[in-house]
């Protein structure tokens, strides 16, 4: 995560075939929460709860040696990453950026969010690109391997949380779009889930709301293909995301896969 020291954070938008920024106060937004405020704008006053300033070189180089001196089975999640990635199809930039992991030197960049349905909300992408143009410009700027890694929450309990979405019709209208609910005693986490018939209907609700412009066909097979019924809730997620960024030197890691709540 970086941090902006001015009263706004620049945000990029097209006009045409050119680019530029607008500044962006997001502390006018009502939902921000003060320590995301003051860690944006005022490092100094929550700088003791943190390891070193995001802004500072030196903070960043002393966390990728910490890192790097750090003992961890590297083999091992490269392993299981692998094991998840020939599962999904992984693309082969995805692969390789997996296979980083396996070196001493390599830094990973972390994001994540819990696998919701058709990819969840729209910040899941944004955190994903924001890991993916981090761990770039840290390899940049180090001199090390650096691989943006998206952890899916495949452990968490909430169904209601995951289980719908809100889509805009052509006319700007919000929808919501859901699976159906769980019996209140059913706390099981959504890594157990497998998607039924209901999934059909839910990615059909999708497509008669959606414009019919030129990307739609393509959008709505690729959903399809990811979350298909028979297939579980949290790969349907990480196959969805590995259609939208795999071409990008990224990679998804499910927590639930066994092997990792057994490593040192």
């Amino acid at each position: 995560m970086t941090s902006n020291t001015s009263d706004s954070a620049p945000v990029s938008h097209a006009t045409g075939d050119a680019s530029s920024k607008l500044a962006v106060d997001v502390r006018r937004f009502p939902w921000i929460r003060r320590l995301a405020a003051d860690y944006a704008y005022d490092f100094p006053s929550v700088e003791p709860f943190f390891a070193g300033n995001p802004a500072q070189h030196k903070a960043w180089a002393d966390a990728i040696r910490r890192t790097q001196a750090h003992a961890r089975n590297r083999a091992g999640i490269a392993e299981v990453l692998a094991a998840q990635q020939a599962r999904r199809g992984a693309p082969q930039p995805a692969v390789d950026a997996a296979r980083l992991l396996a070196d001493g030197r390599t830094v990973a960049v972390l994001t994540g969010q819990q696998a919701g349905l058709f990819g969840g909300p729209l910040f899941t992408l944004l955190k994903a690109l924001t890991a993916l143009k981090l761990a770039a410009q840290v390899s940049q700027d180090h001199g090390v391997p650096a691989v943006a890694i998206f952890w899916i929450d495949a452990e968490d309990h909430d169904w209601d949380e995951v289980r719908g979405c809100s889509v805009l019709d052509a006319a700007l209208a919000p929808h919501n779009i859901s699976l159906p609910a769980r019996s209140a005693g059913d706390h099981a986490p959504v890594a157990t889930v497998t998607l039924d018939a209901s999934i059909t209907a839910a990615l059909d609700q999708l497509e008669a709301l959606l414009p019919p412009t030129e990307f739609r066909p393509a959008l709505m097979a690729d959903l399809r293909a990811a979350y298909a019924a028979g297939r579980g809730m949290a790969d349907a997620f990480g196959h969805w995301l590995e259609r939208v960024l795999g071409g990008r030197k990224s990679t998804r890691l499910n927590s639930s896969h066994v092997a990792l709540s057994r490593m040192p």
